[in-house]
């Protein structure tokens, strides 16, 4: 059982604190005669001012003793009529509800006529109080007015007063004023106020925990504030204290004490994150339900957006197949039908709704790894609280007075969950690590297409020259590898059906690759927040039938082959006077430099890849060549990522012609010193004042 004194806990702490009040002044007291005495120390030696330090000194003590006597902390140090004022809370017992009382006609009733289906808020006042019952009903009636429910519908409000010498014309008078200020439909019928015998009254205040007590000498009543809130049964539910009451705390109080059988759903969603606090009579937030409750509606979120989004997708291509002729909508049809292949014969069928499609060679890998370690994780997830379950009740404490019994290892347990778990660890990185090989390892005879990443587009180029900005055109059953730069900042590029994605960093190249077998329109995202309107870098991948695709190839306008343009850039800015075919320049030949090991200055040696030109070109002296000077300018900032590319394509295409046959040193390896190509003196002039450097696009 609880007890609080309502609102006399001021007083209270007035008393208790008064001996550290007299403990005080004490300390001034002596330390203000200590001053005098040091200061004067030729007067100290008078017998007078020695008597008076005594003296007030004994005085402070008998002060002070008085102030620590038992009687004072006995009694809390309150006044004697508000010793017995309180709320003693007893939550759970039942309220005598065969009382009788009247009401405010004057009529006999008992309290069960106001209870049975509803649940009852009672305030204990008296109606001539001159001031806390008043603000106790101002209180009330304040809150009663926010509150959706009104009396007589969901809820009885019960005023019943204590004073026994009051009569039902002071009830019926209370009533009409407070109905008229609560001003809701029918309430005279869901709010009364009762009168009645000293019995009835001290039956049901102590039944509440309401204490009070009558102070002869004012002719008053001292008494706590607050207000009981019972169940429709009688029980009593809740207490709040004091005159203002929270209408959230109010309509909780109310939807418990009814079994949550009125308030709309959202109301009982919030009573699930709150929890009645006994001390204070207030609703606090539970931190734990909260969080739970978040985590499941994210939960339902996610998976309503997917599935959404899914059917979006399926409707966007059923109208798009809808618009298009006969013939095309066959053909489409028959593209857009699932194409079996060695490598999706062998994995998980795409079952789960949420899935994207799976349109390449790889994305049946990636599948099946993923619903690998979601498989693993639910197996660990329900074995961990099956376990959990299990031991709870296996072990359970029967009685307070057991005694478990000492636990002791087992040491093949330990074993056990030591070597299954690292070997479970060791399949998915040696999985993993296979998979990302096969996906970050582009096969020799894939077609390379060229992509640039720009807030916020994708740029493609393709060998043939062909250019495309946020939508790139492949042949179904060809491999295909993507060299990625960017011009600004990070990008991602991502195609969720091929399952391939690939981090584009500035100053460096990456390279990725698939095999489409699906034809179709795909999704394409960067998946990699970049900006304002990251949202908007999306593009589509066309995934075409191989005669579609040369098709398209010979109905679309170019500019030149990518190695063709290369090789204006290379030009322009003056490389060739440096790079010769005849190994007569100052810089190494470029012929067969792609792909080869280049000899370094400081006995390293590098493979001539895409990085390591790149490098070369806009970093020059980072990795010097053996036998050439360090005499080369560097181009940074002077050309841009879409002209590297192309010097990079023009680059390789040397290479190739060299490797063809009757091309001259056809079927001869190329010295190792010449991949050193752009080093020392690479790609460019003497200095940079001769160059002749075209403008960033």
């Amino acid at each position: 059982m609880i007890r609080r004194r309502g609102d006399t806990s001021y007083v209270r702490r007035l008393y208790v604190l008064r001996p550290l009040y007299v403990l005080r002044s004490m300390f001034y007291v002596l330390c203000s005669r200590r001053k005098d005495l040091t200061s004067n120390v030729e007067r100290r030696t008078s017998n007078a001012d020695g008597r008076r330090t005594l003296f007030i000194f004994a005085f402070c003590l008998l002060l002070f003793a008085f102030c620590l006597s038992p009687d004072v902390f006995a009694q809390g140090g309150i006044p004697g009529p508000l010793r017995e004022v309180g709320f003693d809370q007893r939550l759970n017992e039942q309220a005598p509800l065969d009382l009788v009382f009247r009401d405010e006609n004057g009529q006999m009733v008992q309290l069960k006529s106001y209870f049975g289906s509803k649940p009852v808020i009672l305030a204990l006042v008296y109606y001539e109080c001159p001031m806390l019952c008043t603000q106790v009903l101002n209180g009330l009636v304040s809150s009663l007015k926010v509150l959706s429910f009104n009396a007589g519908d969901e809820f009885i409000v019960l005023s019943v007063s204590f004073s026994p010498g009051e009569t039902p014309a002071l009830a019926l008078a209370k009533k009409q004023s407070y109905i008229e200020r609560y001003a809701r439909p029918g309430a005279a019928d869901g709010w009364h106020f009762l009168t009645g015998e000293e019995e009835s009254i001290q039956a049901l205040t102590r039944a509440v925990g309401f204490r009070y007590t009558y102070d002869p000498r004012t002719k008053q009543y001292a008494h706590a504030s607050g207000i009981v809130v019972l169940t429709p049964q009688g029980k009593i539910a809740r207490y709040f204290y004091g005159i203002e009451y929270s209408p959230k705390d109010l309509k909780f109080g109310l939807m418990e004490a009814a079994a949550n059988k009125i308030g709309s759903p959202v109301d009982k969603i919030l009573l699930f994150c709150y929890e009645y606090d006994p001390a204070t009579g207030t609703y606090s937030a539970i931190v734990m339900n909260s969080i739970r409750l978040g985590g499941i509606l994210t939960l339902i979120a996610l998976v309503t957006l997917l599935i959404a989004l899914r059917r979006r997708e399926k409707r966007s291509a059923f109208y798009l197949l809808r618009s298009t002729s006969k013939s095309d909508a066959e053909r489409q049809m028959s593209n857009v039908e699932h194409r079996p292949s060695n490598v999706e014969r062998r994995t998980i069928p795409g079952f789960l709704p949420f899935m994207p499609d799976r349109a390449s060679t790889v994305a049946g890998d990636v599948d099946a790894l993923y619903l690998f370690l979601v498989a693993i994780t639910l197996l660990f997830t329900f074995a961990i609280a099956g376990c959990e379950i299990y031991f709870a009740i296996k072990y359970r404490r029967r009685s307070p007075d057991e005694v478990p019994r000492p636990v002791v290892g087992g040491l093949s347990i330990e074993i056990v969950w030591t070597v299954v778990p690292f070997l479970i660890a060791m399949v998915i990185f040696f999985w993993g690590a296979h998979l990302y090989f096969k996906l970050y390892t582009p096969p020799r005879d894939a077609l390379e297409i060229y992509v640039t990443g720009k807030q916020w587009m994708w740029k493609f180029q393709h060998p043939e020259g062909h250019r495309e900005i946020n939508e790139l055109h492949v042949p179904i059953g060809r491999k295909v590898k993507l060299t990625l730069a960017t011009e600004d900042v990070i990008h991602s590029f991502y195609v969720p059906a091929f399952r391939i994605k690939a981090d584009v960093v500035p100053g460096k190249f990456t390279t990725i690759w698939f095999e489409a077998t699906k034809a179709g329109r795909y999704y394409l995202f960067c998946a990699e927040y970049c900006g304002t309107n990251h949202s908007g870098m999306v593009g589509w991948v066309e995934v075409m039938e191989p005669a579609d695709y040369q098709a398209w190839l010979s109905g679309a306008p170019v500019e030149g082959s990518l190695a063709s343009l290369g090789q204006k850039v290379f030009q322009n800015l003056a490389c060739n006077t440096c790079h010769r075919s005849d190994a007569q320049g100052r810089g190494p030949m470029l012929e067969g430099l792609f792909g080869k090991e280049v000899q370094l200055e400081t006995g390293e040696t590098v493979v001539a890849d895409e990085s390591y030109i790149r490098e070369s070109i806009l970093n020059p002296r980072a990795k010097i060549v053996a036998g050439f000077q360090p005499i080369m300018p560097t181009f940074q900032g002077l050309i841009s990522d879409e002209q590297l590319l192309q010097l990079i394509a023009y680059i390789k295409s040397l290479s190739q012609e060299q490797g063809a046959p009757g091309a001259p040193g056809a079927g001869q390896q190329a010295p190792q010193a010449q991949p050193e190509a752009l080093r020392s003196n690479p790609v460019g002039p003497t200095s940079p004042q001769t160059a002749r450097p075209t403008p960033r696009q």
